[in-house]
């Protein structure tokens, strides 16, 4: 019966002691959320310029952001039973990216957009053999 007493004693004796933290401590901590908060801030302002700017000129044909905006199209198809990727569309879109250059701009596009990378997504959407040959018309460009 003495241990719990003794017990309920330190606890209230801890419960009494009153933290302190110094002043300039609490500026550097509202210092440092306020940075953290901003830089969150401006990133996201940053990706919604990009965003906004990538489907601006999305229309133009040729332009990355249409070959981007079509695979994503293809992926999130609407068939029949309202489920699956349309494959085809898919590999004629990345045939008629022209080179390498322009395919380095469509994922850097796609990513701009999406914000996931176009190698995942295409890995995710097509089975196995699907994606081998999508990579076969990908390195096949000069």
């Amino acid at each position: 019966m003495a241990l719990p007493a003794l017990a309920m004693r330190e606890i209230s004796k801890k419960a009494s002691t009153k933290v302190r933290i110094n002043k300039d401590v609490t500026t550097v901590l509202l210092a440092s959320g306020l940075g953290i908060g901003m830089f969150f801030a401006v990133r996201a302002l940053v990706r919604k310029f990009k965003r906004n700017n990538r489907e601006r000129h999305a229309l133009q044909p040729g332009n990355p952001a249409n070959y981007a905006i079509r695979l994503k199209m293809a992926f999130e198809n609407d068939n029949a039973f309202g489920w699956g990727t349309d494959e085809e569309v898919v590999f004629n879109t990345i045939e008629q990216i022209p080179n390498t250059a322009m395919m380095r701009k469509v994922e850097r596009a796609y990513k701009d957009l999406y914000g996931n990378n176009l190698s995942a997504d295409l890995a995710s959407e097509l089975s196995t053999e699907e994606f081998a040959i999508a990579q076969e018309i990908i390195n096949s460009k000069t």
